[in-house]
C-alpha cells in the first residue's frame, strides 16, 4: 500500500456478467487529505468505482484498499462497520421522511452507539456548519432540494469520517446550488478530510479545478490537475 493513501485500486477489473465488463484494469491512488473529482459520461464506470469503494460489489480481480482495509479480504459481517467509517452523500438525498432534520443527522450517530450527550453536542454544531440551525425541526418535505442535500452532507460529516464519498451530489438540485455544495465539500476537505466527488458536470469541475480522474469505457483515460 502506498503511504498515506486512503483509496488504492490496483489492476482492478469488475465484471457484472459474462458479457458486461464494467471496469478494465483500473489503477488509481487517492491520498489522505486529497479532493478528487471522478468524471465521465453515463455508463463510463464511475458508479462501479463507488460500488467497489463501498464494498457493494467485490472486484472480479485486482486489489482495493480503502482506509487501510483490504476489501478483498473483508468478511461479510465486517462490511456494515466498514461502511460506517465512510461518509456518503447520494444524488437522491436518502433522508428518512418521518424524521426531522435534527433526527436525520442524529440517527447516523445513534447507529454508532454514540452517547446521548455527544449527540446533543455534535448535531447542532454540524447543522450550524451547514447553515441549517434554523431548519432543525423541519421535515424533509418542508425544505428545498438544496437544503435536503446539505442535510445529507451533515449526516455524512456527523461521525467525522476520514473519507467522504459524494456520488453525483449536485444531480438533483438547481445549478446555482451545485456550487454551494462543492464549496461546502471543499471546506470539509480543508480540515483534512479526504473527499471523492463523482460528477458528470464538466463545467463545475473546470470552474473549481483540482485533481480530475476521467473514466471512459471502464478505464482511467486521464488523471490530471486542472
Amino acid at each position: 500500500m502506498i503511504q498515506n493513501s486512503m483509496i488504492q485500486f490496483q489492476n482492478v477489473f469488475l465484471k457484472y456478467d459474462k458479457d458486461t465488463m464494467a471496469l478494465r484494469d483500473v489503477s488509481l491512488t487517492i491520498r489522505r487529505g486529497e479532493f478528487a473529482f471522478i468524471v465521465g459520461s453515463s455508463g463510463s464506470g464511475k458508479s462501479s468505482i463507488i460500488k467497489l469503494i463501498l464494498r457493494e460489489r467485490a472486484a472480479s480481480s485486482g486489489s482495493i484498499i480503502v482506509n487501510d482495509v483490504d476489501l478483498n479480504k473483508i468478511k461479510q459481517r465486517q462490511i456494515p462497520k466498514f461502511r460506517r467509517s465512510l461518509g456518503v452523500v447520494f444524488q437522491d438525498f436518502r433522508l428518512i421522511p418521518d424524521m426531522n432534520v435534527y433526527e436525520n443527522v442524529a440517527f447516523s450517530m445513534r447507529m454508532t452507539d454514540a452517547a446521548p450527550q455527544d449527540i446533543q453536542k455534535r448535531v447542532p454544531y454540524v447543522l450550524g456548519l451547514m447553515g441549517l440551525s434554523h431548519k432543525a425541526k423541519k421535515f424533509p418535505h418542508e425544505i428545498s432540494g438544496g437544503e435536503q442535500q446539505r442535510v445529507a452532507l451533515a449526516r455524512a460529516l456527523i461521525n467525522a469520517p476520514p473519507i467522504i464519498i459524494a456520488d453525483e451530489p449536485t444531480g438533483n438540485i438547481d445549478p446555482e446550488l451545485s456550487y454551494e455544495i462543492v464549496e461546502l465539500l471543499r471546506g470539509i476537505n480543508s480540515f483534512g478530510t479526504t473527499v471523492v466527488m463523482v460528477t458528470h458536470e464538466q463545467e463545475l469541475v473546470e470552474d473549481f479545478g483540482g485533481r480530475v480522474i476521467r473514466i471512459e469505457d471502464g478505464r482511467v483515460s486521464s488523471d490530471t490537475i486542472l
